[in-house]
């Protein structure tokens, strides 16, 4: 049986480097293949999915350290929160409208088109962490999704954004 590695192999463009893995499913696998063909692509089907997730993970990482830049670029936000404004009067500034178009997380005031599984994410910790943070406990009305196809949609951008990102050698 031929050695595996598990270092992640990139091309130039950053795209992940897989190999095609045909005997690791009864499915596509090969007529006469060894038992040591199945074991080999299994797992390199293994090392293929953690180079998937460990790149998933850090766009998720990516969108933390990202997270509510457009509140410390300029002194607008603080300005904000230190003249009191709140409700409508908040969500009818600049700063707001800014804010939901150039962060991806607010997915109920301004849901991009090709929202991410990723995005949801930052929606769900944003709302868990600010209301724990603030109030000592989650606001369930903020983490209410408004258009129910969102997450599909989530799902299928998210699956583009993936395969998008894979190359079969």
């Amino acid at each position: 049986m031929s050695e595996i590695t598990l270092k992640s192999k990139k091309t130039k463009n950053n795209k992940i480097v897989i190999r095609k893995t045909p005997n690791a499913d009864s499915r596509t696998k090969k007529d006469n293949c060894t038992r040591e063909e199945v074991h080999e692509d299994t797992l390199q089907h293994i090392k293929d999915v953690q180079l998937g997730m460990n790149w998933l993970s850090t766009k998720v990482a990516q969108a933390g350290m990202l997270h509510d830049h457009t509140k410390i670029i300029s002194d607008e936000y603080i300005d904000l929160v230190m003249n009191d404004l709140k409700d409508e009067a908040f969500l009818s500034t600049d700063w707001w409208f800014k804010h939901i178009h150039e962060e991806r997380h607010h997915l109920n005031d301004n849901c991009p088109v090709d929202v991410t599984l990723i995005d949801v994410l930052e929606m769900i910790t944003d709302c868990v962490m600010a209301g724990k943070g603030r109030k000592g406990h989650i606001n369930s009305n903020t983490l209410k999704l408004i258009d129910p196809t969102l997450l599909e949609r989530a799902y299928w951008n998210t699956v583009k954004l993936l395969d998008e990102k894979v190359i079969v050698k």
